[in-house]
């Protein structure tokens, strides 16, 4: 028997988080950096951590939310870590966790990735505008399918190393520094608005919005 599955949300989940993580900057970004000043910024959502909490009008949540139920098995969705730094010194920092585990029926069981993303880029920013003018990411994906040995009679023409590894790749070029419209890009310039716990961050017809993440 051979069993259709998807590649664990790899064309939805990766393209959608890449949305409001962001990606790597053009190389020509970084002589902008070497000369930018050592004057602080002082923007009243600076050394404050934030997590992001909408895309566009969805919770986060919902990012990971198929928009018509699989019929063949059951995706859930968990989230770990969700933080974002903007430090005086013109850099930043952002970390996300999540997990996906698709059910399947016998006699394979699931499939697991465990998807850590980590980034760190410099910014500037006055009374109204926040600019990104670096943004590197790293992603790691480890994936897990049980039971393995029945995945691997279930495989054809490869190892169930050789497909974790596959899956793991499709879901790090969701990342990638040449995905394209990605908030947090380097480039990119936000209209940014605080209202008491909540940042909301403009640009090119998308809003985010974060609050501030409790200690």
């Amino acid at each position: 028997m051979k069993i259709m599955f998807r590649f664990l949300i790899t064309c939805f989940t990766a393209l959608l988080i890449v949305s409001l993580i962001g990606c790597g900057g053009d190389e020509e970004m970084v002589d902008d950096v070497e000369e930018m000043d050592e004057t602080e910024i002082t923007s009243e959502f600076v050394g404050t951590t934030w997590q992001v909490v909408t895309v566009d009008g969805l919770m986060f949540d919902q990012l990971f939310t198929p928009a018509e139920p699989e019929p063949e098995f059951e995706s859930e969705f968990m989230a770990g870590a969700n933080s974002w730094t903007f430090n005086a010194d013109g850099t930043f920092t952002g970390a996300l966790e999540f997990v996906v585990t698709e059910k399947y029926p016998e006699p394979v069981s699931s499939m697991t990735q465990e998807i850590t993303i980590a980034s760190e880029g410099t910014y500037t920013a006055d009374e109204s505008m926040l600019s990104i003018t670096t943004h590197d990411v790293s992603v790691d994906v480890v994936v897990t399918l049980k039971p393995e040995e029945v995945w691997q009679q279930q495989i054809v023409g490869k190892t169930v190393a050789e497909l974790e590894m596959d899956l793991a790749a499709e879901t790090k070029t969701g990342f990638a520094p040449t995905a394209t419209g990605a908030l947090f890009k380097a480039g990119t310039e936000y209209t940014w608005s605080l209202d008491g716990d909540k940042l909301m961050l403009s640009a090119d017809g998308k809003k985010m919005g974060l609050e501030r993440k409790s200690e």
